[in-house]
């Protein structure tokens, strides 16, 4: 007995079609079911950082150029569990960092002369809690 052939013929060159439909049904997917939100954040010695997704890593990109505060704020969609990955890079000065306290609990972070340090934060109860941080490079 030979298994039972599907013959679709008004799915035949639809693929591209197909394809494309599922690429933008799965725009807005947040991880862990879609790729976790990285952004590009400019340096300066003030950034408000917005979180909206379980899983965020935010580079800054450039170099330190002065003591720098990072006040995050995460959207309401945003639950215990969420991840958050900090990534700062010092160039030829060392200079620290400090998180705004409304939603993080910190002790900030310690610029070290040219390193990149990776801090990382876990939510709990409403507030990223600073549970490491890593030197990358």
């Amino acid at each position: 007995m030979q298994p039972a052939k599907l013959d679709w013929p008004e799915w035949q060159g639809q693929s591209d079609l197909i394809t494309s439909q599922l690429e933008h049904s799965m725009s807005g997917v947040k991880y862990p079911f879609g790729d976790a939100d990285v952004q590009a954040v400019t340096t300066a010695t003030t950034i408000a950082l917005a979180v909206g997704d379980q899983m965020t890593y935010a580079k800054l990109g450039s170099n330190l150029t002065g003591a720098t505060t990072i006040n995050v704020t995460p959207d309401s969609g945003v639950k215990d569990g969420a991840q958050l990955f900090v990534e700062i890079p010092c160039g030829g000065t060392a200079y620290d960092v400090t998180f705004g306290s409304t939603y993080v609990t910190s002790a900030g972070v310690t610029g070290t002369i040219n390193k990149t340090k990776v801090a990382s934060f876990v939510m709990a109860n409403g507030k990223f809690i600073h549970t490491a941080t890593n030197t990358i490079n």
